[in-house]
């Protein structure tokens, strides 16, 4: 990537507090480091300016972050979504860099906070999540790099139908800019959802509980209308992560429901079990949820089996079901959710035939939702795993415990 510095006019400086502008989601955008050995002090923080204007014409308010690993979680306090940015080509990257993106994005994942890597920053995201980086284009791969600047559209990517790209590209082909050396391989936790011709990963999907993509070419150049959905995605999803962060009081059964209503959701009436078990079992402190699967208004809303007649979404959809049924026990056992101190663990059951491997993409979606009604204490422990069927038919189960105020 090619860089180019900024600098504050003379007698510019930062004010002690950051005024917050509630309409437009803040994204943090790391930079690169311009190191200078033989003068310190004139180490420089690079960025291009087209990453901050692309961010804002998505609707964002782009804010550069330094390399300060001990101020990461006030500026986590600050921001809607991270953007890691990419790295001059084939050059090494500064460990100071490394140490750091690698800290961001463990504590933005535990935060709940959108993440977009591009080019360098894909493979950091990709190295945390379980990848390899690997420093050699394969043989005759010269198109990853045509030209100093990535200002053309240089080779065609292949895209994973059922994916975040493919809805957006609206074709399951498309040409991308190209400026890289390094390439992202292995596997992790993340679903690769396009390559390049000779196999290269070229974006990946995070298997997250929030929002993580990343994507080997630059879309900050904004070539191809393409290119603008994935960063107005980006950010319309820090958006909407801010604003259930700060939707009603942070506790009591008022700010669950009211978070509920927001979110055009509400809380069924508990159901009956259908066997000889109770809907809930307070032990103590703990509260152990039944397993449930997904009614509504009393009835199966789904059965059948993930890759078989039953897509991701409608798998996530019957997860979210699942919780929501789960919560009205817990509400009912607790005695209200003013009472619920956290959760210990969600354990997710997938019924799914052998070839399908995303249980966790499926259950993610009862940990986001559980995020967003307790954003103070949502933390929890997680199992998603697949089995050959499940009660009624129905594609997920869902299991919870949660630590509540006093003794039974």
């Amino acid at each position: 990537m090619i860089t180019e510095t900024t600098a504050a006019p003379c007698g510019a400086y930062a004010p002690a507090v950051l005024p917050r502008n509630e309409d437009r989601p803040v994204i943090l955008v790391t930079p690169d480091l311009n190191e200078m050995p033989d003068r310190l002090t004139e180490t420089e923080y690079v960025v291009r300016t087209n990453y901050a204007d692309a961010i804002a014409k998505a609707g964002g308010v782009p804010l550069i972050l330094p390399y300060e690993a001990a101020h990461i979680a006030a500026a986590l306090a600050i921001a809607d979504g991270i953007l890691l940015s990419g790295a001059r080509p084939g050059a090494e990257v500064a460990d100071r860099r490394r140490r750091f993106e690698r800290q961001l994005v463990e504590a933005a994942l535990k935060a709940g906070k959108p993440l977009l890597g591009i080019c360098h920053g894909m493979q950091m995201i990709g190295e945390y999540l379980g990848g390899v980086l690997v420093c050699e284009l394969p043989p005759g791969s010269g198109f990853h790099i045509p030209r100093p600047v990535p200002d053309e559209l240089a080779h065609e990517i292949v895209i994973e139908p059922d994916s975040r790209l493919a809805g957006w590209a609206g074709a399951d082909t498309i040409r991308v800019n190209s400026l890289h050396r390094h390439v992202l391989s292995g596997h992790g936790r993340f679903r690769v959802t396009a390559r390049a011709p000779d196999g290269v990963i070229e974006a990946f999907e995070g298997e997250t509980e929030v929002f993580c993509l990343g994507v080997q070419w630059h879309p900050e150049y904004r070539l191809t209308a393409f290119d603008a959905q994935i960063l107005k995605a980006f950010v319309d999803s820090a958006e909407a992560a801010g604003r259930r962060r700060n939707t009603g009081p942070s506790s009591g059964a008022d700010a669950i429901h009211a978070r509920l209503t927001a979110l055009g959701l509400r809380l069924p009436e508990a159901s009956p079990p259908p066997g000889a078990f109770v809907g809930a079992v307070r032990a103590g402190n703990i509260v152990t949820v039944s397993g449930q699967v997904p009614l509504v208004d009393g009835r199966v809303w789904q059965t059948g089996q993930l890759g078989s007649g039953v897509t991701i979404e409608e798998g996530r959809d019957c997860a979210r079901f699942c919780l929501l049924n789960a919560l009205a026990h817990l509400e009912r056992a607790a005695g209200g959710f003013g009472k619920v101190r956290g959760f210990v663990r969600l354990a997710g059951y997938v019924a799914a035939g052998a070839d399908f491997s995303r249980h966790g993409a499926v259950i993610d979606a009862a940990s986001e939702l559980l995020r967003d009604l307790f954003p103070d204490r949502w933390e929890h422990a997680r199992l998603a795993i697949g089995v050959a069927s499940l009660p009624r038919g129905v594609p997920v189960e869902i299991e919870l415990s949660a630590l509540v105020e006093g003794e039974a």
